[in-house]
């Protein structure tokens, strides 16, 4: 089941590692795959309107360079694993009080202070229709919010190379905002989040799934309600296949975290086989951090079958965000965003 040792086996039998394929599914048919959703928008929705030609529409640049540039100093900077109760290192005293924490409990630590800042109920306003300028502040934001977070692996901090810890963020960041933010939704509203059809996108926003809009028309020839169609279905499906199964675990922070951690490098395309080993390494070193959890800090002894739901919370929301990257390059491919884009993996909403 592990697919690092099923790697190393494939190499030590003959496989040449340079032409593995990725993605690649034995069990199914090989030809260019039917995309019934985008069909079905198709036929329902006449060719989008544009506002101008394709010559004279001009072209927005959206640079992510500082992000990536803040992003690789703090994966530079390695967290400490040792939180400070009281007083000074440089006392007696201080030294009995102070306590080691696990990756584990590090990473939870980081998540609670990650969430602390939500707002009230009250406080919290519907996004109705979101401009790039916002948007792209809130991407800012929201990507260095989850790399702290991210940066608190220790594990993986010391152990991969920069070009690795930052690809492998990279590719995981807009999935594990995903699934946290699904979290933070029940956490904070229980079952109202499923009678309102919403999921919290920051401290102070929620996002009304089929109501909410992203103003791509600034950016695109293609309508705001044309992507609304695009991508959509795919939060419908976190709603049913995420949301729904996770609110009947009601999960702690801890498992919120497991989670997550099984998330980072679900996406294996630009990471070596070395990171790949040392992701598996970190998740076996969580899981028995979570063994020692479930005996130590709650009253759940036989935790094996509530493991089993969790990794398939994580297979499910995987399985989406597979199913709508190859949306999201076909959309690169035929260029319907009219934007120079320095990181495309940083531009996502969904």
């Amino acid at each position: 089941m592990c697919r690092y040792c099923r790697f190393e086996k494939c190499k030590e039998i003959g496989m040449d590692a340079e032409k593995v394929i990725l993605d690649y599914d034995p069990t199914a048919s090989q030809k260019v795959p039917v995309m019934p959703k985008i069909d079905k928008v198709q036929e329902n929705e006449p060719a989008p309107a544009t506002s101008k030609s394709h010559a004279d529409k001009i072209t927005v640049k959206i640079d992510f360079t500082e992000l990536t540039e803040k992003l690789k100093e703090m994966f530079e900077t390695q967290k400490r694993s040792s939180g400070e109760l009281s007083g000074s290192l440089d006392s007696d005293e201080s030294s009995t009080d102070s306590v080691y924490l696990n990756d584990l409990q590090n990473l939870t630590k980081a998540l609670n202070e990650f969430q602390a800042p939500i707002k009230d109920k009250k406080d919290i306003v519907n996004l109705d229709r979101a401009d790039m300028k916002k948007v792209i502040y809130w991407l800012n934001f929201r990507v260095k919010k989850y790399a702290t977070w991210y940066s608190h692996a220790t594990y993986l901090i010391e152990h991969l190379p920069m070009n690795q810890k930052f690809e492998t963020y990279r590719k995981s960041w807009n999935l594990l905002r995903m699934f946290e933010r699904i979290a933070m939704t029940w956490k904070h509203y229980g079952n109202e989040m499923f009678e309102g059809h919403f999921i919290l996108v920051s401290d102070d926003t929620k996002m009304i799934i089929d109501k909410s809009l992203i103003h791509f028309e600034e950016i695109s020839d293609v309508t705001d309600e044309y992507f609304r169609r695009l991508f959509h279905p795919f939060l419908n499906q976190y709603m049913e296949e995420v949301a729904k199964p996770m609110s009947e675990l009601d999960l702690t922070t801890e498992e919120i975290v497991f989670c997550m951690v099984n998330i980072l490098g679900y996406d294996a395309s630009g990471l070596t086989p070395e990171t790949i080993e040392t992701l598996h390494k970190f998740k076996e070193i969580i899981a028995d951090q979570m063994h020692s959890y479930y005996t130590n800090s709650t009253n759940i002894k036989m935790y094996s079958h509530r493991i089993m739901k969790l990794m398939q919370l994580v297979k499910s929301i995987t399985k989406i965000a597979r199913e709508k990257s190859r949306l999201r390059d076909v959309i690169y491919v035929f260029d319907i965003y009219k934007a120079e884009i320095s990181d495309p993996c940083f531009f996502q909403f969904f």
